[in-house]
């Protein structure tokens, strides 16, 4: 079974998952949410930030998202 067959979405994006992933784990064992709130949320928002952009960069219009079609209204 090939890897596009069962996880949809580009490897990259899967990626960004793991990556973001390991890092709320890193701040997490660092306990700075505890610590520092303000640099935690500042870093949460850097990371999101650059997942949205990198997505939306990388995205091409007609790429499969979904395992079903969505319905036309």
């Amino acid at each position: 079974m090939r890897f596009n067959e069962i996880f949809l979405g580009k490897r990259l994006y899967w990626m960004i998952w793991i990556i973001l992933i390991i890092a709320l784990y890193i701040l997490g064992a660092m306990k700075l949410h505890v610590r520092s709130f303000i640099p935690f949320i500042l870093i949460l928002l850097g990371l999101s930030a650059v997942s949205v952009l990198t997505i939306m960069a990388t995205y091409r219009k007609g790429e499969r998202i979904t395992r079903e079609p969505f319905d036309d209204p």
